[in-house]
């Protein structure tokens, strides 16, 4: 058994990684120095590469102040005429990171245009490429725009989602550049298991289920979605083929290559089966209702009794059935939240459900339900294998798959 204490001791970082910030002409482009400072400070060494039009916002002796490296605009600039500049930058980096990304440069880098420095660059990397587009809300759901966002998918290309708000024209709306925190974090995921569950297929479920008792009342519980998303992420960037099953959240799903929604306990086990039987690994993260009304009114229950009785019937136990069917290949990881016994009750479940793995998670402050983090502890036959102290859950969601990663080793 392994116990973690140290603060943050699983949190990856980018110590001495190469991180090459190609900034386009956006007024976005001013949250990236603000990106190229966070990157520092987890230990990345950064240079930075701009537009013509991205120096109509900021300055590049900005980023060369902060980066410690000369900023390169021109792709004729031979300050070193021993290298080709954009050549020689795609060679060195280890991440691409285009932030802002602008709708017209998305657009050259789908048709292969090299025509500056900056999309020469991307041209000819060599490592992944992240995207963080930033636009007017109209441009972003342009269907070309869409098109595009497509394409660099298809390519391979790792795109960081706008968030919605006010943009600078002062319309509210989805296509503000990701917050530099989120950029930097989805930078370090990117690293994570350098791809070591490529080929490997992972079905994850998340969220909430609600049940219900008429068409205005229902049964449900405060699981916000996040623990399995960030499973779903960190899989992705590992390389794994993720199909996301979630029931209500509180928070955007992350990208998947399959993600359907649900509503209710039957309609999650519905999607659980039909995907099961195609799954490497399955993570059951999702908090289903363990009851359901057993007669759902129509209309709505009037408040007109002091009492009211709802007769409840039990949901089927979706792990327990999986984990009937699994083959001697598939790998099956279940959740236990718990408020006491939780040694005690997560072992009882694994051995009850028969699953491979159980992560308990404790109800508390600062973990369990609706928070950011979590505080885990993992299981399998043979008891405890590691604990850690409260952690983010993207961090945890590293610590479960590298623990099945080293298991399969």
């Amino acid at each position: 058994m392994r116990n973690h204490r140290g603060k943050n001791k699983y949190r990856e970082s980018l110590n001495e990684r190469k991180i090459l910030l190609v900034a386009t002409g956006g007024i976005s482009v001013y949250k990236s120095v603000f990106l190229v400072r966070e990157l520092i400070r987890e230990g990345a060494r950064v240079r930075v590469v701009m537009s013509e039009s991205a120096t109509r916002f900021v300055t590049p002796l900005t980023f060369e102040t902060l980066s410690k490296n000369p900023v390169r605009v021109d792709l004729f600039d031979q300050r070193d005429i021993s290298s080709v500049p954009h050549v020689e930058l795609a060679s060195w980096a280890e991440r691409i990171i285009v932030a802002p990304a602008t709708a017209d440069f998305i657009a050259k880098m789908c048709a292969g245009i090299a025509d500056d420095l900056a999309s020469t660059v991307v041209c000819a990397a060599r490592c992944p490429v992240l995207v963080a587009p930033a636009m007017n809300d109209g441009m972003w759901i342009n269907p070309a725009t869409q098109r595009n966002i497509e394409t660099l998918r298809g390519d391979k290309r790792i795109i960081i989602q706008p968030g919605s708000g006010e943009l600078a024209c002062g319309d509210i709306g989805k296509g503000r550049m990701a917050e530099p925190e989120d950029i930097a974090r989805r930078i370090i995921d990117s690293f994570a298991g350098e791809r070591k569950l490529g080929g490997t297929k992972v079905l994850i479920t998340a969220g909430r289920t609600e049940e219900d008792i008429d068409q205005v009342r229902y049964v449900s519980n405060r699981s916000s979605g996040r623990m399995g998303f960030a499973l779903a992420r960190q899989a992705m960037n590992m390389g794994a083929e993720v199909s996301l099953i979630h029931g209500i959240v509180d928070l955007p799903a992350p990208e998947a290559n399959l993600v359907k929604r649900v509503k209710t306990a039957v309609e999650m086990k519905e999607a659980v089966l039909e995907l099961f039987g195609d799954c490497d690994l399955f993570f059951m993260v999702a908090a289903v209702a363990d009851y359901t009304p057993a007669l759902s009114k129509e209309g709505k229950i009037k408040r007109d009794k002091d009492i009211l009785t709802i007769k409840m019937k039990k949901t089927d136990d979706i792990l327990k059935r999986v984990c009937k069917m699994k083959s001697k290949s598939q790998r099956v990881v279940g959740f236990a939240l718990e408020a006491d016994g939780g040694g005690q009750n997560a072992m009882k479940k694994l051995k009850e459900k028969n699953c491979d793995f159980i992560v308990l998670n404790m109800i508390g402050e600062r973990s369990g339900f609706s928070v950011p983090t979590n505080k885990i502890t993992i299981y399998d036959e043979s008891g405890e294998l590691l604990s850690t102290p409260v952690i983010t859950k993207e961090e945890a969601a590293g610590i479960i798959l590298k623990e099945l990663l080293a298991d399969r080793e």
